[in-house]
């Protein structure tokens, strides 16, 4: 997801030319950087990637030319537009400016509205390809049943509310007795009920949380949600109601009645499987010390599994003490699980 002012970096020997020019993106909202060579460039980039290089083609040592083309040759930065500023109007110096990568041409001294426009446009549509890319990957990556985010994007979306030290509420949801479910009627059926939990957790999501919030699919009959921590209880008891609502429907009438399946396994016994339920192990994020994703599907494959011993549909909340402790310390629960396993 794109975020935050486009960052501009002005490559320019003249420090007047280049005060200008920084001076007047800076109030129009943009976060400029500033070089006065290759070098220079080459040093700031190793600490951002910016949205638009605007490169005086006149410099000396490397000129604006040949540093595009250095730039053009990594790719990290192959995609990023560059506009090209110069005081020369020859025809072969703009082919030069194209030949090597540039995307645009002005010539000094130009007009502010039309400087501004120039810019405006090349980021626009930079960010344009950006969020295509960005679609491009989540339609790749996602689950080819509920077409939810995958793994790849639900580890970046985690990763980034760690990074960015978000006040929000992780939850892993399961269902319950559901390889019994699948035994009886099929994955056909099966496939249905993920279809129908799915919708449920987008429902919950866009009803409680006015869509701030991210679903994502890990695989089987495993979810993961991210929302505000402070919706967290009331996100899950919406499920609960929804789920608990809808998913005997899915059952014959003599099972539902019955409140269970009735199966005999390889050795013979008869086993009796309740009606699917749903469990939600939820989080808050900033109760933990995290510093990358695997640390938080640890703790939530943890909680969740303290869910999956409470009987029927629930959310369990680990509740932390009031300050921050260390990855691996003791967690005040919520509550005590019964010590009946669920599957």
């Amino acid at each position: 997801m794109i975020t935050g002012q486009p960052k501009i970096l002005i490559v320019d020997e003249s420090l007047q030319d280049l005060r200008i020019h920084a001076s007047t993106l800076r109030n129009q909202g943009f976060d400029v950087f500033c070089a006065r060579s290759a070098k220079d460039t080459m040093t700031i980039l190793e600490t951002m990637i910016p949205d638009l290089f605007l490169i005086d083609t006149g410099m000396k040592n490397v000129d604006g030319y040949e540093l595009c083309r250095r730039l053009k040759q990594e790719v990290v930065w192959k995609n990023i537009p560059v506009i090209f500023i110069t005081a020369s109007r020859s025809p072969e110096d703009i082919d030069q400016g194209y030949a090597s990568g540039g995307v645009d041409y002005i010539v000094k001294p130009c007009h502010l509205n039309e400087f501004l426009s120039r810019v405006r446009n090349q980021i626009k549509l930079y960010q344009l390809v950006r969020q295509n890319d960005e679609m491009q990957a989540i339609a790749i990556d996602a689950n080819p049943l509920t077409r939810l985010p995958g793994n790849n994007s639900i580890q970046k979306a985690i990763q980034a509310a760690i990074d960015e030290n978000r006040d929000v509420g992780i939850i892993h949801t399961d269902l319950d007795n559901f390889k019994a479910f699948n035994d009886a009627y099929g994955f056909i059926i099966g496939d249905d009920v993920l279809i129908f939990n799915a919708a449920i957790l987008h429902t919950a999501l866009r009803k409680i949380c006015d869509g701030q919030g991210f679903l994502g699919h890990i695989g089987g009959d495993d979810f993961v949600v991210m929302l505000p921590a402070v919706k967290m209880q009331e996100f899950g008891d919406e499920v609960v109601r929804s789920f608990d609502e809808g998913a005997s429907s899915f059952y014959s009438d003599d099972d539902r009645e019955r409140g269970h399946i009735v199966s005999v396994d390889r050795q013979g016994h008869i086993n009796h499987s309740p009606i699917t339920s749903i469990s939600m192990g939820g989080m808050h994020l900033r109760d933990y010390w995290f510093t990358r994703y695997v640390e938080v599907a640890e703790v939530c494959a943890e909680v969740k599994h303290k869910a999956k011993t409470i009987l029927g549909s629930n959310l369990f909340l680990d509740r932390r003490e009031a300050s921050p402790v260390p990855l691996g310390q003791p967690a005040v629960v919520a509550a005590e699980p019964t010590p009946d396993d669920k599957n």
